[in-house]
């Protein structure tokens, strides 16, 4: 999923999956349902419940799927200086 908008709703039905391909910061938040999200070279499975958030902490994929049934999720873009280089 690519979006240029801060923040964005997504309804998955379940085994539904949302792709960020690069999103150190992002911050994936579970409106309804649990979520598992797992990330590239990562040995973790992050399993997020309805109220709770993670926060993409490296580079590369990311996947976000609805694991036990239909689930709302809040992906919120990482803020701009999460990224950009320090000028001195």
């Amino acid at each position: 999923m690519v979006c240029l908008d801060p923040s964005v709703r997504v309804d998955l039905v379940r085994g539904g999956v949302v792709r960020l391909p690069d999103g150190p910061g992002t911050r994936v938040v579970a409106l309804a349902g649990t979520l598992w999200i797992t990330l590239e070279d990562d040995p973790r499975d992050v399993l997020v419940e309805a109220g709770a958030a993670f926060v993409v902490d490296r580079g590369g994929l990311t996947l976000v799927c609805a694991i036990a049934g239909p689930a709302a999720v809040l992906i919120e873009a990482a803020p701009p200086q999460a990224h950009a280089p320090v000028d001195e």
